[in-house]
């Protein structure tokens, strides 16, 4: 049942109070990556009995997330209901507060959060902070290279896509390129989210800067509608804002498709794509818990959990529930997908955020 208004910010701040309420006990681990080493050297059966027997131990498990709400109220229910000894809660804010928080805390030597999960461009500032430790997760062994470091494992991957309103514009007259964007139809028809700095640290990779700042200046001449939330642009584009919204997820689209929504999408030559990493703290209080709920995400129940979203998740086990989504995965490590990395974001970060504050600043203007 999908949760409205009221209804999710209670379950928010319901999260806020009993986090902040009971974390403050919190110890951190001496180390918590030695209790994960010696897990990784014990046979499968001792190991998950030594699991089981340190996390009824230490009872509770904390989540840092940048999640949805719900998905991650979801996420924490289901994981309660597998494992009932454990008093499992999260906090959940924007991908900076989120980092935030972490760093903040870790300062002032107080570590709460078990468990840690932001977006690739952020995670590089705690794992510089040596505030993500190493868990070598078993399920992680069947998962493909470009889903794993060795200090973070993906659960989930985002597509960025061209949407459309098939009420307005039919299919064979979208751009499949990003070229196609320039010609003068679209001026004054495009929906852009103003959080799409990943398509300019893709373009930055997959282009250069010449070429990115050129592209974007003239997508600047273009007029594009200019707003902010993906979810929000959605509803423009089916309201008839817009003829196209050039990034959007497509799990997104096909979910308000499977609904009835006017809306549909076509993939670019070039596809900017998320990865979405967990985490394990360092010096996590729970060690044991965050373990058994790191398992849990990886594992076959808890990627269903995440594919029934419309999401590709990143266990090859499980497919898409979608068609579409399963021949948008065919196309991971192709060319056509660039998917932003962790190695990528140091690099490209910080002059793919002047460029595209640039690019806002003038199309405000």
């Amino acid at each position: 049942m999908k949760l409205k208004g009221d209804a999710k910010a209670l379950l928010f701040f319901a999260c806020l109070f009993f986090v902040s309420s009971s974390v403050s006990a919190a110890t951190p681990a001496k180390n918590a990556e030695e209790v994960w080493m010696t897990l990784a050297k014990l046979p499968p059966e001792e190991r998950q009995k030594r699991l089981l027997q340190g996390a009824k131990a230490e009872g509770e498990l904390v989540w840092y997330t940048n999640t949805g709400l719900e998905n991650a109220a979801n996420y924490i229910a289901a994981f309660k209901q597998a494992y009932p000894f454990i008093n499992a809660k999260f906090w959940r804010g924007k991908s900076r507060d989120v980092t935030q928080r972490l760093v903040t805390e870790a300062r002032a030597g107080h570590f709460y959060a078990d468990v840690f999960k932001t977006t690739t461009d952020l995670l590089p500032a705690v794992i510089d902070r040596n505030l993500i430790g190493r868990y070598e997760s078993p399920i992680r062994a069947s998962y493909p290279p470009h889903a794993k470091g060795l200090l973070w494992t993906n659960i989930n991957y985002a597509f960025r896509v061209f949407g459309f309103n098939p009420r307005k514009l039919k299919r064979e007259a979208v751009p499949k390129t990003w070229d196609e964007l320039l010609q003068p139809r679209w001026k004054e028809e495009i929906l852009f989210d103003e959080s799409s700095l990943e398509e300019v640290i893709t373009f930055l990779a997959v282009w250069g800067r010449n070429r990115t700042v050129d592209y974007l200046r003239r997508l600047g001449d273009q007029k594009p509608l200019i707003r902010r939330g993906r979810d929000t642009i959605a509803q423009l584009l089916m309201a008839g804002e817009g003829q196209l919204a050039i990034t959007i997820y497509a799990y997104n689209a096909e979910n308000l498709r499977a609904v009835g929504g006017p809306i549909d999408w076509v993939a670019p030559e070039l596809i900017p794509t998320l990865l979405y990493p967990l985490t394990m703290v360092r010096q996590a209080p729970h060690p044991h818990t965050a373990a058994l709920f790191y398992d849990f995400l990886l594992s076959d129940a808890g990627q269903q959990m995440i594919a029934k979203e419309g999401r590709v998740v990143a266990n090859p086990n499980i497919d898409p529930i979608y068609p579409r989504m399963k021949e948008l995965r065919a196309l991971l490590g192709t060319p056509r997908v660039h998917i932003n990395t962790l190695e990528e974001a140091p690099k490209y970060n910080q002059e793919g955020i002047k460029i595209f504050d640039k690019f806002l600043a003038e199309r405000k203007a």
